[in-house]
């Protein structure tokens, strides 16, 4: 057999050596740039989100440098975003209280409502909010001898009274004595008074008699409601203590209340209670148990209306004398009372904020 010369084993090792590497080299460069080019598309997707993220965010910001001071809007996708802040609207911000009266009259118990519409010239902006109840009391007096009618006001007539009792002060607190009460009881520890001499017009100071509250004041549930609205608003009823803060101070509110030009802002109020309701079932007959005249059992004097009146100033006139039977005295009282109370009043609510004045043609 022919044996290959020597040095030709070299030769064609050092040939295939040199191959093996080209293919490899070749086959790593063909897998570096295929690597390279799945990571180009990686890196030009996540570009494309942020890009995405970016529109969206510039959709729901808007510029505060004024510029052109109209809506900014984009597209993502399929999907338009369209929001403007209160305070990028623009127009003139011009200071305004919306002011609702709502009369309530004394034996009202059912709902009432009053309506404000928000005119064309701008939409309106309520900080806070506020309530308050106007006494307008009267009373009208029949003299029983003359039977002559009087009419005159309340010492509250005109007066502001809060829309709640859960802060009266006066809760519970009663006058322990009274001119009127040692008037009684000189009178009818004394021998020598003639029968028939009249006793003091105005209530005793007794806790039977004397409200413990403030007059005229309101109690009831308010609702709020705005037709027209695109977006629907509680319209669900609130104590009115929810609308003062403390006593009688105004609310602030949680969020800028926006209301749109042309919308129907509307007030239901339902009352708690009559103005100055009566009170549990103490009447003359309690207060002086004896007496000569009327007959037992009829009624008398004090009332249970007049239970406010040592509040409002309201007397009755010639409504006890002294007894006839004695020692010792005992009162004679009117059978009816003379003084028929008129207790209406007026329940105001107001927003406080500012209108938004605007040209025509400018977006609400």
């Amino acid at each position: 057999m022919n044996q290959p010369p020597p040095g030709s084993y070299d030769t064609g090792l050092g040939q295939a050596v040199t191959r093996l590497r080209r293919e490899f080299t070749q086959g790593l460069n063909q897998l570096a740039g295929g690597m390279r080019k799945h990571t180009d598309a990686q890196l030009q997707h996540l570009s494309d989100r942020v890009d995405q993220l970016h529109s969206a965010l510039s959709a729901t910001s808007m510029s505060r440098s004024g510029g052109s001071g109209g809506m900014q809007s984009s597209y993502v996708g399929n999907v338009r975003s369209n929001m403007r802040y209160i305070e990028d609207i623009p127009g003139r911000r011009v200071p305004y209280i919306i002011v609702i009266d709502i009369p309530i009259a004394a034996d009202l118990t059912s709902s009432t409502e009053q309506s404000w519409p928000i005119s064309q010239e701008g939409p309106f902006v309520a900080v806070r909010r506020m309530a308050t109840f106007q006494s307008s009391l009267e009373a009208q007096t029949t003299d029983p001898v003359s039977n002559a009618q009087v009419t005159f006001s309340g010492r509250s007539y005109g007066r502001y009274r809060p829309i709640h009792s859960a802060c009266d002060v006066m809760d519970g607190q009663h006058n322990a004595a009274s001119d009127a009460a040692t008037w009684y009881l000189n009178a009818f520890t004394n021998p020598g008074e003639a029968a028939g001499a009249a006793l003091p017009g105005g209530v005793l100071g007794l806790p039977s008699s004397m409200s413990s509250f403030r007059s005229m004041e309101f109690d009831g549930r308010i609702e709020v409601s705005a037709a027209g609205s695109q977006y629907p608003r509680q319209n669900y009823t609130v104590p009115s203590a929810f609308w003062a803060s403390g006593n009688n101070g105004p609310m602030t509110l949680g969020a800028l209340d926006f209301f749109e030009r042309s919308e129907m802002l509307k007030v239901k109020v339902t009352p708690n209670h009559v103005n100055n309701p009566p009170a549990g079932n103490i009447d003359g007959d309690m207060v002086f148990p004896l007496r000569t005249a009327p007959a037992a059992g009829a009624g008398g004097y004090p009332s249970l209306d007049g239970q406010y009146d040592a509040h409002e100033g309201i007397g009755t006139v010639a409504s006890a004398t002294i007894g006839a039977l004695g020692p010792p005295l005992r009162p004679a009282l009117l059978a009816t009372d003379s003084v028929e109370r008129v207790e209406n009043g007026i329940l105001t609510v107001a927003w406080e904020g500012y209108r938004i004045i605007q040209p025509p043609g400018v977006p609400g």
